[in-house]
Formats: structure tokens, C-alpha cells, sequence
């Protein structure tokens, strides 16, 4: 039985493809409730919080009487207790020093020296060590292990690096996180495009599968606001990401599992490694990955977890992309947007998919509460890419006054 720990996210996901593949799960969660019906009524979901450890889940194990054949963390945040468990089960499992770089973005950017691989310099602040910024403006304040890019700013004077780093020392409950440090993370800020690398690790090696290029939010926020999953053959940046992908799987020791590496290519044409994972990409990048590379991340992962080897899928040539429709004004949502209807004639147009309901409150400052829909592509890279630009620059979110009139 493949034990899920924590499913959130692209979690949520893989534990609904496994059921759907018949794969037998138990699912201890916090958040049973986040779960569809079809993984309730095909997997075994328990209750288990963070707060318990691993003694709990292996007491779950005990009392349940299941064979487990496979770990696999749910989420970002339960990375380290999935590798614990799968170490004291003797299955396939990262390492207790894996387990931390991943997560510790301190850490990780230790790692990266130690071994060679560029990252941006960088250095922790903690509430009562905040002074001026220790790099030139504009420089980038994230919190050392939050997730999502839940309050990642870029600074660009004294005063907004002041407020970047007082919200993360205040910040009150992060979502999902049941122990977060409240230390800021201050570095050097790295101007180029952005991609993502996706694959995983299993007993044949790694496997990097898709190029996926990120379309991100307008400075001081790094919200991610569009995806495109390319083949590495079709990118123009293949041959220098594959290669940057298996060094730093390397380099991190990242032996078994999914991993989601994000990287910038500087100025000099070298990528520069902002974070790693060691857990599925969310934002619905693996439904893109099979859309566009044509490759089940989920299947992957589960095969990876039981110690065998994941028999790839043939890579298509296409791309698959999505454009995150958020609103870019407080205030409730009227149920429907302007300028989709040139897209819905595109060829390459698969499918919109709404986020928010008509009424919900929309915030654009707010991760949570400022996407209201996802429009879907498939087709050859670069007007997949085009199409998912033109969404991010011609759709708009209809709002409504209090009157219920749009505006």
C-alpha cells in the first residue's frame, strides 16, 4: 500500500490518479476534507497532524495492519516527515540531510555553494537582527520555508525592505504550515527568465521531462500567472537546463521522488538556481506535463516510491500551457470576464476553468484570493507561449459594485 502523507495541492492530484489507477493508497491527513469524494471512496484516509510525527504514522501503520510499499510527500511541507517515515519502513527515501536542504531555503543555498551550483548570494535575518539591507537595491525578501510564494517581495529601497521583513517576522497563521520559521531570507535579486524543471528520480536515474517556462506576476510580487510545459527537445534552452537539472539532483543527493527545480538564466547565459523541491510542481504543471511532454509525473513518482522504474511514456513535441486570470482591483466578483472570446476560436484553445465563484471577494495582493479562472493551450511552443501572454494582457475580471452592476 503507497502511503500519501499530507495531500495539498498536487497532492490532491496524485492521490486522485492513483485511486483512478487502482494503486491502493492510505491517506494520513490534516485535511481530509480537502479530498475529493472518488479519493475517500478509493484510498484509506485517516487523521494525522504534523504536530504527532512520524511515531504517529508509524503507529498508523501498526494499528491499521497495511503493508506500505511506498512513501510519498503529499506537499512541500511534509517532505521531511515522508522521507522519515520511508527511512524507518526501509523503502526508498531521501535522506535526513536531502530532506532539509529542499526545504530550508538557508540550507539549500549552503548546498549550492558547497557543491558548486550558482544561486544568489543570500543571508537570514531574524526579527531582532534587521538593520539595512545587506545587498544593493533591488534585492529580494521570501521567507526561509514558506511556500507558494507566499510573501516573497522585491525591495527596491530601505523602507519597503523594512516592511518585507516585518511582515514575515508578524505574519500571523501560514496556510498549511504548522511550524514555520519567521526568519526572512534576504538575497541578491536575479534578472531573467524563469523556468521550472520537472522530473524524478528512480532506479534507473533521473529523468527530466519538461522545460516549463514561467510567466510571472509585475514586480514587488512574484505571483506566478502562467505556465508552459515544454518538451526538452523543443526548448531553446534544453540542452543548458538538462544539463543544470541533473547537477543539481546530483548535487542535492535527490535519489528517489519527483523533484521541481526553479531557475533564472542570468545575464551571463548561466542558470542560476532559485529553489529546489523535492515533491511535485503544483499550479497544475503535472496535468501540463501530460497535456503537452505527454509524461504522468504522478505515475512516475508512485513507481519511483516502490523502488521500481517508471516505463516513459513517449514524449510528444507539443506544449501545454495555462494563463492564470486574476483580478487586478479589490472587490466581488461578478461572475464573468472580458476579452476571452478571441481565444476560445484558437486552435490550440482546450478549455476554461473557473477558480472563483460569482460573489467570492477577489484581493490582488493576496495569493489566495485574486485567481478567478484558468485558460488551458496545447499546441506547437512558441504560440502556445504567445497565446498564454495575450491572455495575461487582454483578459480582464468583471467586478461588481455594490449594486451588482459590472464594472
Amino acid at each position: 500500500m503507497l502511503i500519501i502523507v499530507q495531500p495539498l495541492s498536487a497532492g490532491i492530484q496524485l492521490a486522485s490518479r492513483l485511486v483512478a489507477a487502482d494503486v491502493p493508497c492510505l491517506i494520513p491527513t490534516q485535511f481530509p476534507d480537502l479530498l475529493p469524494a472518488e479519493v475517500h471512496s478509493g484510498a484509506r484516509v485517516v487523521d494525522w497532524h504534523p504536530d504527532d510525527g512520524v511515531p504517529a504514522l508509524l503507529d498508523l501503520v501498526d494499528r491499521l495492519g497495511v503493508t506500505p510499499t511506498g512513501v510519498i510527500a503529499g506537499f512541500e511541507y511534509a517532505v521531511g516527515a515522508a522521507a522519515e517515515l520511508a527511512r524507518a519502513l526501509g523503502l526508498p527515501a531521501l535522506s535526513q540531510d536531502t530532506a532539509e536542504a529542499v526545504r530550508q531555503k538557508d540550507v539549500m543555498r549552503e548546498r549550492c555553494v558547497k557543491h558548486g551550483i550558482a544561486v544568489p548570494a543570500s543571508i537570514t535575518v531574524p526579527a531582532d537582527e534587521v538593520g539595512e539591507c545587506p545587498f544593493a537595491f533591488p534585492a529580494v525578501v521570501k521567507p526561509a520555508d514558506w511556500g507558494g510564494s507566499l510573501m516573497v517581495r522585491l525591495v527596491r529601497d530601505a523602507d519597503e525592505y523594512q516592511r518585507a521583513c516585518a511582515e514575515i517576522h508578524r505574519y500571523g497563521e501560514v496556510k498549511f504550515h504548522h511550524d514555520p520559521r519567521r526568519v526572512a531570507l534576504v538575497e541578491e535579486y536575479v534578472d531573467g527568465p524563469e523556468f521550472s524543471l520537472e522530473g524524478w528520480v528512480d532506479t534507473a536515474g533521473p529523468h527530466i521531462v519538461s522545460i516549463t517556462t514561467k510567466l510571472l506576476s509585475a514586480p514587488p510580487q512574484f505571483f506566478e500567472m502562467g505556465h508552459v510545459a515544454t518538451p526538452p527537445q523543443r526548448s531553446p534552452h534544453g540542452r543548458l537546463l538538462h544539463e543544470f537539472a541533473a547537477q543539481v539532483v546530483a548535487a542535492f543527493d535527490i535519489t528517489v521522488g519527483p523533484f521541481h527545480i526553479e531557475t533564472r538564466i542570468a545575464a551571463d547565459g548561466h542558470p542560476v538556481l532559485i529553489e529546489v523541491g523535492a515533491r511535485l510542481a503544483g499550479d497544475c504543471i503535472p496535468e501540463l506535463v501530460m497535456a503537452g511532454p505527454g509524461v504522468d509525473l504522478y505515475l512516475a513518482a508512485a513507481e519511483a516510491a516502490r523502488g521500481g522504474r517508471y516505463v516513459d511514456q513517449p514524449v510528444s513535441s507539443v506544449s501545454a500551457g495555462l494563463a492564470f486570470v486574476t483580478t487586478d482591483r479589490p472587490g466581488v466578483f461578478a461572475g464573468s470576464l472580458s476579452g476571452t472570446e478571441p481565444f476560445f476560436d484558437a486552435d490550440e484553445f482546450v478549455r476554461i476553468v473557473f477558480e472563483a465563484e460569482r460573489g467570492a471577494a477577489l484581493d490582488p495582493d493576496d495569493i489566495f484570493h485574486n485567481r478567478v479562472a484558468q485558460v488551458h493551450f496545447v499546441g506547437d511552443p512558441g504560440r502556445v507561449e504567445d497565446l498564454v501572454g495575450a491572455v495575461l494582457r487582454d483578459v480582464r475580471v468583471d467586478i461588481s459594485d455594490k449594486e451588482g452592476n459590472r464594472s
